[in-house]
């Protein structure tokens, strides 16, 4: 027998009146026992009447509460303890009953009544109970200890003390004596129930399994424990198996509880479809989600009806299926399905909105999605999946300095390194990397993409086998124009990890940057096969679909001078090109219109020509061929045009036209015509730093040759989310070898020049966007023979996206310089269209 050290009886305090259900347990071990004390010492204060009353009326009490009436035993028995305040017997068993009837607080109140050194021990007992259901320990144990002291080798009292040290968190001493208990009655089913649910409070669901069993081996029908059975199974993640169980015995689970075992039978598939769904590849990898879906189907059309009453099941299954119709990318119902339950008077959970959250980002609504998060962090405010979100709402909302703000105090909130028991166990902590990550991704959208590379680049450096990372890096490459740099990490990305959605889709993108056109289309259909919902697949697909339209490119200028000059007192030029879609991937034909005008003094010039031409693109060259022909002049006129791109920084460009559109419209007034051959080179350093230098030649018809020599170097000196600075210095120099022409035609002259370029953004939203742009230039311009006067050139315009197929710019601009000694002042205008269809 375990011997337990006796602790003595405490009365000084009361706690909160909590109520609690007896268990079976305590009905058949003090049945039996209940109810013998002697009541002969009454005789002596009320007539012989009035004790045969109540003794009948004692006797219906037992009956009563062995039959399980417990509240109306407690009821009888009351009148009874009033009329006989000295009997203990009656007071004991007045007390166990209150318990047995829930009334723990009144039978608590009956301790200063009763003689507890003389009381039997199922009435000690009975009292622990009732102060363990009040949740007051200390009196409980102690209760238990002295019953435990007055039947030593009983079970019952040992079954009460381990239950109370189980319910005042004492695991420790509370093992010991149901190991003692399960050694001694190792077939005992009160000592079996105590074993369940020991186990259960420490979360030991297979061990209450195994105690169930056990139960169930000795009462195959015994129904408690086929119903912890069922539980137990429900918690240890498979309560469809536990339906099984419990449909085998009727009215086991009442509706409600059966309805609520489905829904997280739902559950349950729904979080293993979200597993089978971030790892597997294909449609295929949706089944689990598809089959928890259909499984709430139903509750979700409840859901939708504004008139139905949902249940406490259904209503769990519609807050999960918001999170599963998100995790299948079908956002557009997850949002839908959302906005009906928090239309509800019942708030909706925090995990449900910020799979709504998640919805709206993907369906670009941000300011909504950035909401919700918020939200759902009022509730859970170190939840960091919602935190990452939160950021990233915040930045496609253009709200970056916010954004960057979230990040940081993600960073300062998470420990770098988790799970440091040991040396052994110590390791990285993913949610760090992710929120490090979206640090280093930041600038990206904030329009400095070449700060987002640098930070990527060490961050990869430090984690080489993070493929996030890594796929970001390569993002970044690609904001800065090297696409074929990004398609060499993509490469090794794809190489560790085939079916990787994300870097599959930013390879795609990557390989139709740099015109690997068949390339780009096979892996675009790899990254289809493998997540075609995966958002850098759709914004390749979009990419693809873009590439593989009709293009229209329509740039006009028109002008008024004050003073004549090369280019007349009134001028236009337009110049059109329209392309077909792609034709066996590397291909487009186009069709070309040029008109220009300029009046002279001398009568009014015009150049008008069509043509039709064939362009070729590969990963090296972009080549086209034309054949124009003149609405005036009537003649045909050949144009090629070579660039050769041998890596992300260099392009080497040649050009010839038979008769030029860049022929003055003075020379064209005399019926002068012009060939005209160019090569150039241009370096590309980033997206914020480039330069270039071109040769070109221009023989005119009256035998007078050309000779022009150009470059310039370009630096974004700001960058930032509303506003840049672009700085261009340039220099611009020509000969030609015959004087005294009908056209404009120094024997030498040069223009060195600095413009800067101011651009803000209005607004921008994903693909659309509106800017405005102040361009200022300055320079001198030199004229042998004339000396040298100040160049100057002012404009203003907007830019308008209408969305990733129409492009819009328009402006106005001044400029000033001297011809011939003269200074000519022009006012113009300028628009420039490009147009996918």
């Amino acid at each position: 027998m375990l011997r337990l050290p006796v602790v003595p009886i405490t009365r000084h305090y009361r706690q909160p009146d909590v109520r609690l259900e007896f268990g079976a347990l305590l009905r058949r071990s003090l049945l039996p026992c209940l109810f013998t004390a002697c009541a002969a010492h009454a005789a002596d204060h009320f007539p012989a009447e009035q004790l045969a009353a109540d003794e009948s009326a004692y006797r219906q009490a037992i009956a009563d509460a062995r039959a399980g009436r417990s509240q109306q035993a407690a009821a009888e028995l009351a009148p009874l303890v009033e009329r006989n305040p000295a009997r203990q017997d009656l007071l004991g068993d007045y007390g166990v009953v209150l318990g047995w009837a829930g009334q723990d607080s009144a039978a608590i109140d009956l301790l200063p009544r009763i003689d507890l050194p003389a009381a039997p021990a199922y009435v000690v007992q009975g009292l622990a109970n009732s102060a363990r259901h009040l949740r007051r320990y200390e009196l409980a144990e102690s209760l238990c200890r002295n019953a435990l002291v007055r039947a030593p080798e009983q079970a019952e009292p040992q079954i009460c003390l381990a239950r109370t040290l189980i319910d005042a968190g004492k695991p420790d001493p509370a093992a010991q004596i149901v190991g003692h208990l399960r050694a001694q009655f190792p077939k005992r089913i009160d000592v079996l129930e105590l074993q369940a649910d020991f186990a259960a409070s420490r979360r030991d669901y297979f061990g209450t399994l195994s105690a169930y069993q056990a139960i169930l081996a000795e009462e195959p029908e015994r129904r408690s424990a086929l119903r912890g059975k069922v539980m137990t199974l429900q918690r240890l993640g498979t309560p469809r198996l536990g339906l099984e169980i419990a449909d085998r015995t009727p009215g086991l689970l009442s509706p409600a509880e059966r309805a609520a075992m489905l829904a997280d039978g739902t559950a349950h598939e729904i979080r293993s479809g979200i597993i089978a769904a971030d790892t597997g590849r294909g449609p295929g990898r949706f089944a689990g989600l598809d089959r928890a879906l259909a499984e709430s189907d139903a509750a979700g059309a409840h859901a939708l009806d504004r008139n139905w009453q949902l249940s406490a099941a259904e209503r769990q299954l519609v807050l999960d299926r918001v999170t599963a119709l998100s995790q299948r990318y079908r956002m557009r119902d997850a949002v839908d399905l959302y906005e009906a339950m928090a239309a509800r008077p019942e708030p909706v959970p925090a995990y449900v909105k910020e799979a709504a959250a998640s919805a709206y980002l993907y369906l670009e609504q941000p300011e909504k999605a950035r909401d919700l998060y918020r939200e759902a962090l009022v509730a859970d405010p170190k939840n960091p999946s919602a935190r990452l979100g939160l950021f990233y709402a915040l930045a496609e909302s253009e709200d970056h300095k916010g954004a960057l703000a979230e990040v940081e105090r993600l960073i300062a909130d998470t420990p770098e390194r988790i799970d440091a028991w040991s040396a052994a166990t110590l390791r990285d902590n993913p949610v760090y990397i992710q929120a490090l990550d979206a640090r280093a991704m930041a600038p990206l959208f904030a329009n400095r993409p070449g700060e987002a590379e640098q930070r990527l680049r060490a961050l990869a450096e430090r984690a080489p086998y993070n493929l996030d990372i890594r796929t970001d890096h390569a993002s970044a490459m690609r904001a800065r124009g090297w696409p074929r740099a990004a398609v060499e990490e993509l490469g090794g990305i794809v190489a560790a990890d085939p079916n990787r959605s994300g870097a599959l889709g930013e390879l795609a993108g990557a390989r139709l940057e740099m015109r690997d056109y068949q390339g780009a289309a096979s892996t675009l259909a790899e990254a289809q096969a493998a997540a075609a919902d995966d958002g850098r697949v759709v914004r390749a697909t979009r990419l693809a679909q873009v590439h593989g339209m009709r293009e229209l490119i329509v740039d006009g200028t028109f002008g008024k001078s004050s003073g004549g000059g090369p280019i007349g007192t009134r001028d236009y030029a337009l110049d059109a090109l329209l392309y077909s879609e792609p034709l066996n991937n590397n291909y487009r034909a186009f069709g070309h219109l040029y008109s220009a005008q300029s009046q002279f003094d001398t009568g009014t010039a015009r150049r008008d020509r069509a043509g039709i031409g064939l362009e070729y693109r590969s990963t090296l060259i972009v080549a086209s061929g034309e054949l124009a022909h003149g609405q005036r002049d009537s003649k045909t006129a050949a144009a090629l045009s070579l660039a050769v791109t041998p890596n992300d920084q260099w392009t080497i460009s040649g050009a010839y036209e038979s008769s030029s559109n860049q022929t003055p419209l003075q020379a064209t007034l005399a019926g002068i015509d012009a060939r005209r051959a160019a090569i150039g080179a241009v370096w590309r350093a980033s997206e914020s730093r480039n330069a270039g230098v071109s040769y070109g030649q221009m023989n005119f018809s009256d035998g007078n040759r050309r000779e022009t020599v150009q470059g310039h170097w370009t630096e974004r000196l700001i960058a930032g989310p509303v506003y840049r600075l672009t700085a261009t210095a340039a220099y611009y120099t020509s000969q030609n070898s015959r004087a005294g022409t009908a056209y404009f035609n120094p024997s030498r002259d040069s223009a060195p020049t600095l413009e800067v370029t101011n651009e803000w953004l209005q607004w921008r939203r994903y693909t659309r966007s509106f800017r405005h742009r102040v361009v200022l230039t300055v320079g001198e311009y030199r004229q042998q023979g004339f000396g040298s006067g100040p160049l100057t050139d002012a404009r203003y315009e907007q830019e308008w996206a209408a969305n990733d197929t129409l492009v819009l710019r328009y402006g106005v601009g001044r400029s000033k310089q001297p011809y011939d000694g003269v200074q000519i002042a022009r006012n113009y205008g300028y628009f420039y269209l490009n147009w996918r269809f």
